[in-house]
């Protein structure tokens, strides 16, 4: 039996200037049947006048604060207005298949408090396959674990996971913290194949991400 109903589980997509993504991306999220929650993180174009078309549930920040603000704005408002036991995140960019929610709710009804959803590193362009390959052999150097494809904002946590990896983070920085974070308090988690797919090339880590997210992850490692 199913750990968890459909009502149990929230989709999380937060978004920032993404019109013209989201009318691809909602129906088919509407059309996989779990519920789900956008966050506007301070759009300046039509992202919650087109998302309020596909759910009620959107929460707008009057201004763009950044991936892991959204990030948690939707976790406090799905697990304490909602009632959720366990949310997935996926981006608004309409870079991660919807289809592909499944595996993350078979993950969750197996048991697991993490799911990463891990893409294919042989179709990605060289320079983002080196920096996440980078960022993954930090946090084995310096924590003890191999959490693959760090940058992918597609992953699940449950309730109680959410509680004890409470990030910091406001931007982009917020995908190594939770990595971080699960590293350090040594979680079991599970990965997943997704779909490896770009719409836009210059969207993800950058020579600057990579030298601001190793010196976040040497504080982390002596703050955590």
């Amino acid at each position: 039996m199913p750990k968890y109903l459909p009502q149990d589980i929230w989709v999380i997509i937060p978004g920032y200037n993404e019109s013209a993504y989201l009318p691809k991306l909602l129906p088919r999220v509407k059309k996989i049947g779990l519920p789900f929650i956008v966050v506007d993180d301070g759009s300046r174009d039509t992202s919650t006048q087109v998302a309020r078309q596909w759910t009620p549930h959107v929460i707008r920040h009057l201004v763009n604060l950044g991936k892991g603000a959204a990030l948690k704005t939707g976790c406090e408002y799905a697990f304490g207005k909602l009632g959720a036991k366990a949310v997935i995140f996926m981006d608004a960019d309409n870079q991660h298949d919807p289809a592909e929610l499944v595996l993350f709710v078979n993950a969750l009804n197996a048991g697991s408090e993490v799911v990463f959803g891990v893409r294919d590193h042989s179709n990605m362009p060289f320079y983002k396959s080196f920096f996440n390959t980078f960022a993954s052999s930090v946090i084995y150097v310096l924590f003890g674990r191999v959490i693959p494809d760090i940058p992918s904002g597609y992953k699940a946590l449950t309730k109680r996971a959410y509680n004890t990896l409470k990030w910091e983070s406001a931007g982009y920085e917020v995908e190594v913290e939770i990595a971080v974070r699960v590293a350090k308090e040594k979680l079991p988690f599970q990965v997943v194949q997704i779909s490896t797919i770009y719409h836009d090339l210059s969207k993800g880590m950058t020579m600057l991400d990579v030298l601001g997210m190793l010196s976040h992850i040497i504080s982390w490692r002596m703050s955590l």
